[in-house]
């Protein structure tokens, strides 16, 4: 039994996959053993980037609504809890024990009668299951953790499949080309089933090709006009001007996907609930401003088309600013690439290493560039230091993984 949320932590970090994922059989065999109950609507959500902000978006909408609105996100940027929400409270500490200590009892048993066992993100996602249901809620947001098809997510019957984009992430269990991952994250489009997304042109037939031959409803959102960056994200969809408080362009794709999700459940679902949602919403670690004078922003890209569209969104923000970017990434990641297309847009790299498992043990990410840089391998000091050097007439741009924005996320608002 666990008497300690860190004692929790500690078994869930160390539940290993054991062999990758063949099909859905275990994860329905569990939910099913442990009568999970889940007569609720749901939505599913795929791709490369995009799909947290998306799901906050909707989960804003929906709960202005007054409905009970659960969402299941991975990773996290601040704390385990946000992974698992209802309208705007994370799953409490006492209330992960209570459903750990459950999931540890199955666990064991599970184990004893199929020699197999639940992984983190399994358990994980049952723990979110049974509190949705405890907690009668209307409408889940479900995000895949990895591609679609085999994600334990898929197991679920969904109301409405989102895809937001593809691009190149997880090339070793997806595939190294667009088509192959784009198969794996149309897995969550089933027969009979309406498919939101906003898949680039180049993937446009490939989409419909398989919306033909699965019978799946494919809704390609398009229309999208006037996207500007500056204090917000301003755009125009279906002839309606909205302003987001996330920046990036992609936003503005992003929340035209949520419009169409909010709307495909009530079609008439005002446009001032809309616009007040899109206004207020907050995504820790997605182009997060820390400080505005002088700008310093947070971003958690981890690929190359995070990377590409941060890029596009800064070239356009910074007008006459110089920029200069703290990098560090985990090993498994295209860093080669994500700094050379950083190299357009920053002026000078302040290189540093990630504390995680998966860090890269003696960096080299200077090896990559020609502009001019600093390596400092104690993210902390880095951090200080490009601060106090940083001018009025400069940006700084944190970026390169989502685990090493937690970091800085958590250090600078501790010490500023």
């Amino acid at each position: 039994m666990f008497n300690t949320i860190d004692e929790v932590y500690n078994y869930l970090y160390n539940q290993k996959k054991t062999a990758p994922r063949e099909n859905l059989d275990r994860i329905t065999r569990c939910a099913k053993l442990l009568n999970i109950k889940s007569n609720y609507k749901k939505i599913h959500v795929a791709g490369t980037n995009g799909k947290g902000s998306t799901c906050q978006y909707i989960k804003e909408m929906l709960a202005l609504k007054n409905l009970h609105v659960g969402m299941f996100v991975s990773p996290f940027v601040i704390s385990f809890n946000e992974r698992i929400q209802i309208n705007d409270r994370y799953i409490s500490d006492s209330e992960i024990m209570h459903y750990m200590n459950i999931l540890y009892d199955f666990n064991q048993k599970y184990e004893k009668e199929y020699n197999d066992h639940l992984p983190f993100f399994e358990l994980t996602l049952l723990m979110a299951l049974m509190w949705f249901s405890d907690r009668k809620i209307d409408i889940a947001i479900i995000e895949c953790g990895l591609g679609g098809l085999l994600d334990s997510t898929n197991f679920l019957d969904y109301d409405l499949a989102i895809i937001t984009n593809i691009g190149f992430d997880h090339m070793a269990q997806l595939g190294n080309t667009l088509e192959k991952i784009a198969s794996h994250k149309l897995g969550i489009a089933k027969p009979n089933m309406v498919c939101l997304t906003t898949v680039s042109d180049n993937l446009k037939d490939y989409f419909i090709n398989y919306a033909k031959s699965n019978n799946v409803d494919m809704r390609f959102i398009t229309d999208i006009s006037n996207i500007s960056v500056s204090d917000k994200t301003y755009f125009e969809y279906k002839n309606h001007k909205y302003k987001s408080n996330l920046l990036g362009e992609y936003q503005a794709y992003n929340a035209s996907l949520a419009i169409e999700a909010v709307r495909y459940f009530d079609n008439e679902y005002p446009n001032t609930l809309i616009e007040f949602a899109l206004d207020n919403v907050k995504w820790p670690g997605r182009m997060e401003v820390l400080n505005q004078k002088p700008l310093i922003l947070l971003d958690g890209a981890h690929n190359i088309h995070a990377i590409n569209a941060i890029s596009d969104t800064l070239s356009k923000l910074k007008g006459n600013k110089k920029i200069k970017t703290i990098f560090s990434a985990l090993q498994d990641k295209e860093y080669p690439s994500m700094i050379k297309r950083l190299e357009d847009i920053t002026d000078y790299f302040y290189f540093t290493k990630i504390i995680d498992l998966r860090q890269i043990e003696d960096i080299h990410f200077e090896k990559y560039t020609n502009k001019q840089y600093e390596i400092n391998n104690d993210f902390k000091s880095c951090l200080e230091e490009a601060i106090s050097n940083l001018k009025d007439n400069e940006i700084l741009l944190i970026t390169g993984s989502l685990h090493f924005v937690s970091q800085i996320r958590e250090y600078y608002y501790k010490k500023h």
